[in-house]
């Protein structure tokens, strides 16, 4: 995780301290808006690391322009010619995927986000392998402050698939969960920091799921349904929220990886404005998913919402 960073600025001088360890690893996209790629196992040293030259498990030292050095280790994984992986040092309790990871060749461009209160944390890097190296220069933001810094990294083994392998069925969300949601209040889109629960049922033979919310929001209970829908061929879904003020949402969803699922809303219409959600749900065991969402007014840029824990009980 990318925490504890902090940051003194001065006349003369500008001293970075990030102290953690960052595992970067995710999609190979060119876009951020693309969708995630099937994860792999990493590869190996041995015969599997030497025949793809980004491929493997990377550690070293991310070094800031002050040379304060942290230590920071990348995974990148392969299969069918297409790059995927995980993120573990984004947030304390759950992998998820980076921004952004592009791999063309023996040059890896990669962005990795995160929060601290500093505000948010943003790391970038352009990177080049060469053998067992991995070297390159990047950009660590903080807030609004930009820090040039340095990758040194080798190739090293790592032995555990370095993401959960859940099957991508809708029966993964039949059950009861109870959850926890800590946000901004932006209606339509959101009601704010709430606690509650969800209780989603089968129907029938079908590929859906029906969901009932119970929840608490500001010491006023509310309640919401929801529906499910998965194509289990194609692996797309489609979200439809009837929210306890009358607003409908409705999502479309991409669970092509089996560690999390992207989904953008339809715009809805408030107040004159036009109104946008984006949701990344991180599915980290059979008994729990993260939830990270972003909102647009107006077709602008998207900005963070709020994120949630979601635990099974049932």
């Amino acid at each position: 995780m990318l925490s504890r960073a902090f940051v003194a600025a001065g006349m003369m001088s500008v001293a970075v301290v990030v102290s953690a360890t960052v595992v970067v690893s995710g999609f190979s996209r060119t876009q951020q808006t693309s969708p995630p790629a099937q994860p792999a196992p990493p590869a190996q040293s041995g015969r599997g690391a030497a025949a793809d030259p980004v491929a493997g498990n990377w550690r070293g030292t991310l070094t800031s322009a002050p040379g304060v050095t942290s230590p920071i280790i990348i995974t990148i994984a392969r299969r069918n010619g297409t790059y995927a992986g995980m993120t573990s040092g984004l947030t304390a309790t759950a992998e998820i995927p980076l921004k952004t990871l592009t791999v063309a060749g023996t040059h890896v461009t990669m962005e990795a986000v995160s929060e601290s209160r500093l505000g948010d944390v943003t790391l970038t890097g352009d990177l080049t392998v060469e053998g067992a190296a991995m070297k390159g220069a990047g950009t660590l933001t903080v807030g609004g402050q930009h820090f040039d810094v340095t990758f040194a990294l080798q190739r090293r083994p790592r032995a555990e698939v370095i993401q959960p392998q859940i099957e991508q069925k809708i029966e993964y969300f039949a059950g009861r969960w109870t959850f926890d949601y800590l946000g901004a209040e932006y209606p339509p889109l959101s009601t704010g920091s709430r606690s509650g629960a969800v209780t989603f049922t089968k129907v029938g033979a079908t590929n859906f799921v029906n969901g009932k919310v119970d929840g608490d929001v500001a010491g006023k209970a509310y309640s919401e349904s929801l529906s499910i829908g998965l194509n289990p061929d194609t692996r797309m879904l489609v979200f439809q929220e009837r929210r306890a003020d009358g607003t409908e949402l409705v999502s479309v969803g991409n669970w092509r990886s089996p560690i999390g699922i992207s989904f953008v809303t339809s715009p809805v219409t408030a107040n004159g404005k036009l109104y946008q959600l984006r949701r990344f749900i991180g599915i980290t065991s059979p008994q729990a998913f993260e939830v990270t969402e972003e909102f647009s007014i107006d077709g602008g840029p998207f900005r963070r919402l709020g994120s949630a824990h979601f635990t099974r009980k049932q």
